[in-house]
């Protein structure tokens, strides 16, 4: 047992250290320190998942566990930035209308579309107004117009906001009414986001249905434990019963995930 612990720290030790060296590229030399919030999203799981594991390692001398605890905080940390994308994606879609119609009337007063996105930039709130002054930086620095509106609509959480990306971009190009357009887009975001917002409380029961499933199993073993500890503590003490807890656990979060997919309607 100390032969395999001690052989799986040293492995884990080093895999930690070459990722830091060669991914995370810290220079302690040049000034540069190590900062984990600014890390991308995927390497910031990795690292942390690296120290829990380590941790779990030294503290229980059970890889088993230590493997548990990191999928567990992968799953975790991935709900949770899910949940909030999810949440930042309803504030904008609805921010979106409001940015349409500051936009159409800067446009009918006659102003161009470029002082427009400045006026809106000044009007609306975060989180939009933060995509809004990404863009006009970039046309404060000179960049194509077409090129500006372009990087938004790529990586825009928010399908509303991207089609009015589109919708600005194409319709420069091909000379059309800009007001009229934005009446148009104005009025099918109104309906996406009402249609949006009934299937999401026609699905919240589902949802609920997979956090109570996900929870169940873990309450269902606490009781059990209350009542016949020394039967219920194989699970912790032996080695099938570790890797039966890692399945059982790795089965719930699957499920957990399947059911929140088939929840997701596209539109």
């Amino acid at each position: 047992m100390k032969i395999t612990f001690l052989f799986s720290f040293a492995l884990f030790v080093f895999c930690f250290t070459y990722f830091f060296i060669n991914k995370l590229k810290v220079k302690i030399n040049k000034k540069r320190y190590f900062d984990l919030k600014k890390l991308p999203k995927n390497n910031k799981r990795i690292f942390v998942s690296f120290i829990i594991f380590i941790g779990s390692v030294l503290l229980f001398q059970n890889i088993v566990f230590a493997l548990i605890f990191c999928i567990l905080y992968c799953y975790l940390d991935w709900y949770m930035q899910d949940k909030k994308i999810r949440k930042k994606e309803i504030l904008i879609n609805k921010q979106v209308i409001e940015a349409l119609n500051i936009i159409k009337s800067a446009v009918r007063a006659g102003q161009s579309l470029q002082n427009a996105i400045f006026t809106t930039k000044n009007e609306l709130k975060y989180p939009i107004k933060s995509e809004f002054e990404k863009i006009s930086e970039s046309l404060a620095f000179g960049v194509n117009f077409d090129k500006v509106l372009e990087e938004p609509s790529k990586n825009a959480i928010s399908k509303e906001f991207k089609l009015m990306m589109d919708v600005i971009r194409v319709s420069k190009d091909a000379g059309a009414s800009l007001s009229d357009i934005f009446d148009r887009i104005s009025d099918s975001t109104v309906q996406r986001i009402n249609v949006q917002s009934k299937m999401t409380a026609l699905t919240a029961q589902g949802r609920m249905s997979g956090n109570i499933v996900s929870i169940t199993p873990f309450v269902v073993v606490l009781i059990m434990y209350m009542i016949e500890p020394e039967m219920m503590e194989y699970l912790f003490v032996t080695l099938i019963g570790n890797i039966l807890l890692l399945i059982v656990i790795g089965m719930v979060i699957t499920g957990s995930v399947v059911i929140r997919k088939m929840t997701e309607i596209e539109f």
